[in-house]
This record gives structure tokens, sequence and C-alpha cells, in this order.
């Protein structure tokens, strides 16, 4: 009889989605770990399936990158159940979080020999979200991040679709509550983490952690393309106390309101429109991580 049960969602669209799937049966079926896969073609409804084979399984398996754990996260937090993440996607931030290794047959086994612990979790307008909620420029890249590109360039899409959303920025205003506190910005990108990696290994915030408790925001003022270049760097680490004209916030929640409806992406999955509440969900999320990840570690990411 089988160690364990798990529940393997490979999204066939991933960078390397279909091309694993194999491994992946075979690695399980040598772990003496059963596999339980959705009937059907093409990509079900990952939360749908989570919630109708709860009762059948041990753990949840996603096989993608952040859109396709984004896919699945309802289900898991209405079930309770562990998640897996076997990096096969693009950008694989929530992985990266997690320090969980590069090769997706590494990471999978961790189904035996990982350790599970708790992250939390955001909330955007009642859409849950491990990474980051987004307006602005990473709205502009998210439209850009068609599948082809992805597949032709792999992380460096990314940097492709910045190139182009970054020069010619939209500017916004907007209006931000959070705790005891009120804020008018004129921002071309606005975001608020509740993980710390995203875009393909930015960073929210470098003091944010993946199980603080807390909401991070950052705002860029409008700039020319040339101080954006600048300040790259600083930026993608996090660094926004080293970049210019730059607004920064952590709470447990925010509400953000702008004149004209703005779309807002989470996890790279446009999901609203503006006005906005966002919360934090406090260690929300049942992962799992490499044994000898301790909690700051697994945190930092």
């Amino acid at each position: 009889m089988a160690s364990r049960r798990v529940l393997l969602l490979v999204n066939p669209n991933s960078r390397r989605g279909a091309s694993y799937l194999d491994r992946l049966l075979d690695l399980f079926a040598t772990l003496d770990v059963e596999v339980v896969q959705p009937d059907g073609d093409g990509r079900p409804d990952f939360a749908k399936v989570i919630r109708e084979l709860a009762s059948r399984i041990d753990m949840v398996v996603v096989g993608g990158g952040d859109g396709s754990v984004h896919a699945a996260l309802p289900g898991l937090l209405q079930t309770g159940l562990p998640l897996l993440v076997v990096p096969l996607g693009t950008a694989n931030d929530l992985a990266r979080a997690l320090e969980l290794p590069t090769d997706p047959l590494e990471a999978a086994r961790l189904v035996v020999d990982g350790r599970q612990r708790r992250v939390d979790v955001g909330r955007v307008n009642g859409a849950p979200f491990v990474n980051v909620a987004n307006m602005g420029v990473s709205v502009d890249i998210a439209r850009a991040l068609n599948g082809d590109l992805k597949r032709r360039f792999g992380v460096l899409a990314y940097a492709i679709a910045a190139w182009r959303a970054l020069s010619r920025p939209r500017r916004f205003r907007a209006v931000i509550r959070l705790p005891g506190e009120t804020l008018e910005v004129r921002s071309i990108q606005l975001a608020v983490g509740a993980g710390r990696n995203y875009g393909g290994g930015m960073v929210i915030n470098e003091d944010a952690r993946i199980d603080d408790g807390l909401l991070w925001l950052y705002s860029i003022a409008p700039r020319s393309f040339w101080q954006l270049v600048k300040d790259a760097f600083a930026l993608r680490a996090g660094r926004h106390r080293d970049a210019e004209r730059v607004t920064t916030r952590s709470a447990p929640w925010f509400e953000i309101r702008t004149r004209r409806p703005r779309t807002v992406t989470a996890d790279g999955e446009i999901v609203t429109r503006t006005p906005i509440r966002l919360e934090i969900l406090p260690q929300a999320l049942l992962v799992v991580v490499p044994p000898d990840v301790g909690t700051e570690a697994a945190s930092t990411g």
C-alpha cells in the first residue's frame, strides 16, 4: 500500500509542464507515492478539483508556475491541505521564496523528504494571492507576457515585457488608506505583497518575510525612463530607500481608490479593478519546504 496519496496538478501550458509529467509519475512510483489525477484533457479548474478530491488525498502537488499556484489557492485554503510546488513555470517566485530546489524532480522528492510550515496569503477584493497584487506598469507587463513570449525567452521574457511597458508608463493618482494613515500618491506602479518575490525574482521589500503577518506596499512616482533604469537594481532588490521618489508602507490591510477604475493583477493574473481592499491572512497556507530550511531562511527566500 502506498505510503502517501497526492493529487498531482500539472499545467500542460506551463513552460515545462507537459515534458515533465511522465517523469514525475515515474518518480512518485519509485517513492511509493500514489498519484491521483483529474479526469479529462487540458487544464482543469484546479481549485474545484482539490475540493472534490480532498477526502482522498494527503497533499496537493502543483507542477507549474505562480499562475498555477494561484489557480489552486482557493481550494487549498478551503480544505487546509498542504501544497508542494514543483517549479515548472517561468518565474517560480513562490518556489524561490520557499527555497525549493530549482530542479523539478529534486523538488518533487520533497513529497516524502520535506517538512511542512505555514506562510501568509494576501487577499484583494476577496481573491487570494501568494505573491503580489499590482496596478500600473506591472499590469501592462502581465498583458505583454503572452505564452509565446515566455516559451521563447523564459524568465528573460519579463525583462522584455518590462522594457516595453516602461518606455510608455501611464500615470495615475491613488488614495491609500491603512491603519492610522491616509496617503495620496501619483504613481506609475503600485504593488502590495503578501510574500517576498514576484516578477521573476524581484523583491517587494528587503524587509518583507513570507510569514510576518504583514502586507508590504510600494508606489513609484512618475519619472523618466532613464531614472527608472538608474534605480532598477535597487527596485529589483526591494531596497526602496536607495531609489528616488518611492513611497513604502507595511500594514495588515490597505484600501486603495483611484479616480478611474484600474485593472489589478495578483500573482500575474488579472483579478479585479479599483477600488480595492487588501488584507493579510496570517499563516493561512500550509506548504512543503526542504527539511534543512529553517523558519528564517524559508521566509527570506
